[in-house]
C-alpha cells in the first residue's frame, strides 16, 4: 500500500469531525462524519461511546454523561477527544494529518502527539489548523477565514501561509442561535399557528412544536436567505440598498417602522415564497419567515427579544450571558468578529488584502444565500470615499478596505463547489499530499523523532 493510500485525515470543528483514509484522490469527500460529542457511562466502567454506539445508548435511555471535547476554541477533555479519535493501534501504518480549530497552544500540540504516538502507534503525524487548511483549499496565501458553525463562529487571519495567533476571534453565535430565533418567528406566524394547533396537547405546547418545526426546517434545508438584490460594496461600492432591514429596526427599537413596512406589503406572501412541509403528519405553510433565519448572525441583540417559555439551548444561554455580563467567548456579530480579527493584524497595510480574500466555511454555508448576505453586511467597513488624510496624499487610506470579496472553490474541484463546509477537508487533502510525499520529512514528525525528543518535538517539527 502506498503512502498516499495509507494516509489518515482527521479534520475537526467544535461540532463534528470528518475522517477519511487515502489522499490519492483529491476529489474524495470524507469517509465518515461524526458529531464531536462523546458519551461516558456513569457506572464504574467509565466507558466512552461515540458515533452509532452513542446514538444507540441514547435511544435506550442509558445513564450517560455527554462530553463535548472541543468547545470555546480549546480542548476541554483530552480523554474524550482520544476516544473520538480512536484508531486501531495494532496497525502501525497510517500517516496521520490532524486539523484542529483555532490557533493551538504548544501544550495542545504536545498532547496530540502523545496520544497518536503512544496510544495509536502512528508512524508519522502532522498537526495543522482548520483556518489555514481552508485557505489552502481556496488557493490563497493571505485570507480572513470565517467559519460559521453550529454553536460558534470564528474569524481567523492567515498571512503568508501562517495563522496570525493574535488575529483570531471566537464569537458565540451559530445556527443553534438562528434556530432559536426562527422558532420565535414561527410562534408569531398566524398560518403556522393555525396549522400546528391540532398537534397541541396538555403535554406539548405550541411553542415546543414551533421550536421542533424550526429544527426540522433547518435540518431539512428549507431555510434560505433572500439575495435577490445585488450585493453592494463589491463591484459597485456606491450602489444604494433600498431594502428595509427588519432586524436592524427591531434592534434600534423602531417597532412602528416594522409595522408600517409590513402594512405596505400584501397581507399574504407570494405563492412562490410559501412552502408546505409535512411535519408530524400535518401540512404546515411556511412563508418568508424562513428567509429571516440568519438575522442573529448580523444582529445578536435579537436573541434578547426572544420570549419563549421553553428552556433555551446551552449555547444560547452562553451567548446571552456573554452579552449581558461579558467574558469569553464573546458574542458579537459576524461582521464585528471579522473587523476585530483584522484590526489585530500588523502592520495595518496587511489588513486590506484580508478583506479582499475572505474564505467562508462552516456548517452554516449549506444554507443558500448566506455568503452573499455576509458580504453585504461586511460593506459597512468599506471606505466608499477617501478620508481627509488620504485626500491630502491623493490616495485611499491604506488601512481601510476598498472592497470585500469572498473566494469560491476553484473550478477544478467541482465536487466541493456546493460544499463550502468541506473546504478544510479539501485543504487537508492537498496539504497532506505535499507534506507526506516530501521524503525529507521536514513538515511532519516521525515515530523515531518522537522517541528521541518526546512530546516537545511535536511543536517544532509537526506543526503546519
Amino acid at each position: 500500500m502506498t503512502r498516499e493510500a495509507s494516509t489518515l485525515l482527521l479534520v475537526h470543528d467544535a461540532q463534528q469531525v470528518c475522517a477519511g483514509v487515502g489522499i490519492q484522490d483529491p476529489f474524495a469527500k470524507p469517509d465518515v462524519t461524526l458529531p464531536a460529542r462523546v458519551g461516558r457511562r456513569t457506572d464504574d466502567s467509565g466507558e466512552y461511546l461515540v458515533g452509532e454506539a452513542l446514538t444507540r445508548a441514547e435511544a435506550a435511555n442509558e445513564a450517560l454523561e455527554i462530553v463535548c471535547p472541543l468547545a470555546n476554541g480549546d480542548v476541554q477533555d483530552w480523554d474524550a477527544l482520544a476516544a473520538l479519535w480512536y484508531v486501531r493501534p495494532s496497525h502501525n501504518t497510517f500517516f496521520t494529518m490532524v486539523a484542529l480549530p483555532m490557533p493551538l497552544s504548544r501544550g495542545a500540540y504536545e498532547r496530540t502527539a502523545q496520544i497518536f504516538f503512544e496510544k495509536f502507534n502512528t508512524p508519522a503525524l502532522c498537526i495543522s489548523e482548520v483556518p489555514l487548511l481552508a485557505a489552502y483549499a481556496a488557493g490563497v496565501l493571505n485570507a480572513m477565514v470565517v467559519d460559521v458553525g453550529a454553536e460558534e463562529t470564528s474569524a481567523v487571519a492567515v498571512s503568508d501561509c501562517a495563522i496570525v495567533p493574535t488575529a483570531a476571534v471566537l464569537s458565540k453565535l451559530g445556527t443553534v442561535h438562528c434556530t432559536w430565533w426562527l422558532a420565535y418567528l414561527l410562534v408569531h406566524d398566524a398560518p403556522v399557528r393555525e396549522a400546528l394547533q391540532p398537534l397541541v396537547t396538555p403535554d406539548l405546547s405550541f411553542e415546543a412544536l414551533a421550536y421542533a418545526l424550526a429544527q426540522f426546517l433547518v435540518a431539512e434545508g428549507h431555510v434560505r436567505i433572500d439575495v435577490s438584490a445585488d450585493v453592494p460594496g463589491l463591484d459597485e461600492p456606491d450602489a444604494e440598498d433600498n431594502s428595509f432591514d427588519v432586524a436592524a429596526a427591531l434592534v434600534e427599537g423602531r417597532e412602528r417602522d416594522v409595522v408600517k413596512e409590513r402594512q405596505k406589503k400584501n397581507e399574504k406572501p407570494l405563492a412562490s415564497d410559501v412552502i408546505h412541509v409535512d411535519f408530524r403528519g400535518v401540512s404546515v405553510p411556511v412563508g418568508r419567515v424562513r428567509t429571516r433565519f440568519h438575522e442573529p448572525l448580523l444582529h445578536p441583540q435579537l436573541l434578547e427579544r426572544v420570549t419563549l417559555s421553553l428552556p433555551a439551548p446551552p449555547a444560547v444561554r452562553q451567548a446571552l450571558h456573554a452579552r449581558r455580563i461579558g467574558g469569553e467567548p464573546i458574542c458579537v456579530s459576524v461582521p464585528e468578529a471579522v473587523a476585530m480579527a483584522a484590526a489585530h493584524v500588523q502592520p495595518s497595510e496587511r489588513r486590506t488584502v484580508l478583506w479582499e480574500n475572505l474564505v467562508v466555511t462552516g456548517s452554516a454555508t449549506r444554507f443558500k444565500g448566506l455568503v452573499p448576505e455576509l458580504l453585504r453586511s461586511f460593506t459597512t467597513y468599506v471606505a466608499n470615499e477617501p478620508t481627509e488624510g488620504a485626500q491630502v496624499v491623493g490616495e485611499p487610506n491604506p488601512a481601510q478596505p476598498r472592497a470585500v470579496r469572498a473566494h469560491k472553490v476553484p473550478d477544478y474541484f467541482p465536487e466541493f463547489k456546493e460544499h463550502l463546509e468541506l473546504l478544510p477537508y479539501l485543504g487537508a487533502t492537498i496539504y497532506a499530499k505535499l507534506v507526506f510525499n516530501d521524503t525529507s520529512g521536514r513538515n511532519y514528525i516521525s515515530k523515531m523523532q518522537y522517541n528521541d525528543g518526546g512530546p516537545s518535538v511535536a511543536f517544532a517539527i509537526g506543526s503546519a
